[in-house]
């Protein structure tokens, strides 16, 4: 059974580990905003991260094998898409991707659990171009945006 004072050493734990999660996601932010020219328009960005009550984090909930959603966020700019994972512990070697031009999908696994995610995207991309960098939990992929004519279009709802 635990004491209080060990699950209050959890919860310390807990929160230094949603912090760190949010000073990497904006430093990932700020790196994309310096590639973006705004010099045309201006652009806004807003990031929300929805945090589940500590109630919600069970040790159940990272149990081996176990699957979970993990954070996204998805920009758009005029000829790029990046994705942004949150996928703190994993090794690079179990990160997988695949992608179909419309739909990114990541895989990766540890010891404590098994991620599955599949993304949509807010535009056509061009797979092939697919560029990734996985830096402190944060695996950050960018896509160029695929130029289809019309006609295709009205094919490819």
């Amino acid at each position: 059974m635990k004491t209080k004072g060990k699950r209050i050493n959890e919860h310390m734990e807990k929160r230094k580990d949603i912090d760190e999660f949010l000073k990497r996601l904006e430093e990932t932010f700020g790196k994309i905003m310096e590639e973006i020219d705004t010099s045309d328009r201006p652009v806004d960005i807003n990031i929300s991260v929805n945090v589940y009550p500590l109630v919600m984090l069970s040790s159940e909930a990272f149990s081996p094998g176990k699957q979970r959603n993990v954070p996204v966020d998805i920009l758009e700019t005029e000829t790029k898409v990046h994705a942004v994972v949150a996928l703190p512990g994993m090794d690079c070697e179990t990160i997988k991707l695949n992608c179909n031009g419309r739909k990114l999908e990541v895989t990766a696994n540890n010891a404590e659990i098994a991620i599955q995610e599949i993304i949509e995207l807010p535009a056509r991309v061009i797979k092939s171009g697919m560029k990734t960098r996985y830096e402190n939990g944060i695996l950050e992929v960018v896509f160029n945006k695929s130029k289809m004519r019309k006609s295709d279009k009205k094919s490819n709802p």
